[in-house]
């Protein structure tokens, strides 16, 4: 018996070693990491999306005002806020919390982005083309995802108070502020029917 003991010693030793070293193992449900990979998901979408804003209100030169840069930054915080809060209730392992809190404190700082581009180009005579393209851009993926049209609504909304607007480029802007707004509002009858019934 000593023997057999003598002989798996070095195999004990090992066993012990690497129970110390193993990280435990944590129960989780599906609903929770479901929810937690939606959100992730959901604030990444966010981000891309808020860049193609960000970008088209830049070279339309919208950012000129402090106040636009500042609202701008202020409606972007928000979501990444709420993720946060969402993480926060749902997180199983302090790893996965931490993988989390990067993609939120990356979701900031790509909200802050305005605040160093203000005054630093002015509109020009096609800025309401560079609005409408960004709106057009973002219009399919309403089709995916509803909420989304919000952004391409409030492109056309901007879009259309240039000072220099083209016929065709006006004609354009209603249209596609007429779908986004046709999109969201029959997301939100889906929604309130669902939570009806």
């Amino acid at each position: 018996m000593t023997q057999l003991l003598m002989q798996k010693k070095p195999q004990i030793l090992s066993g012990i070693a690497m129970s110390f070293l193993t990280l435990p193992a944590y129960a989780s449900t599906t609903t929770i990491a479901n929810d937690s990979i939606l959100i992730l998901i959901a604030l990444m979408a966010f981000a891309f999306i808020n860049a193609i804003v960000q970008a088209c209100c830049y070279f339309s030169g919208q950012y000129v005002q402090a106040s636009f840069s500042q609202k701008h930054v202020t409606v972007s915080l928000l979501v990444p806020i709420a993720a946060l809060i969402g993480f926060i209730m749902q997180y199983e392992s302090f790893a996965q919390f931490v993988l989390y809190l990067g993609v939120v404190v990356l979701s900031i700082g790509t909200a802050l982005i305005p605040m160093p581009l203000t005054n630093k180009k002015s509109p020009s005579r096609f800025s309401a083309l560079i609005l409408l393209t960004g709106a057009i851009i973002i219009l399919p993926l309403s089709i995916i995802v509803a909420p989304i049209s919000i952004f391409s609504i409030a492109l056309c909304h901007i879009g259309l108070k240039q000072s220099e607007v083209p016929p065709f480029a006006k004609f354009a802007t209603l249209l596609t502020l007429i779908t986004s707004y046709g999109l969201l509002f029959y997301w939100l009858y889906q929604v309130i029917n669902h939570l009806a019934a």
